[in-house]
């Protein structure tokens, strides 16, 4: 199950999966229900696994704050 880093507008995700993508890791804008579920109406990135971490680190040291993670059911 891949991780979607919720973000807090599409603006905000836009900036996080280029970023994520200046710096190696693939991303995939997104908007669904497992974003809901952590914040009404929120944008994310979906990542792989592998790079959750690396992906945080980037963003948060960018001032791209990661309101929570999301999983969507396969």
């Amino acid at each position: 199950m891949e991780p979607i880093l919720v973000l807090s507008s599409i603006t905000y995700a836009m900036k996080a999966r280029d970023l994520l993508k200046d710096n190696g890791i693939p991303s995939l804008l997104t908007r669904s229900a497992a974003i809901r579920r952590v914040r009404g109406c929120g944008y994310g990135v979906r990542i792989a696994r592998e790079h959750r971490t690396k992906a945080e680190e980037l963003l948060d040291a960018a001032g791209i704050h990661v309101l929570g993670i999301a999983f969507e059911k396969q």
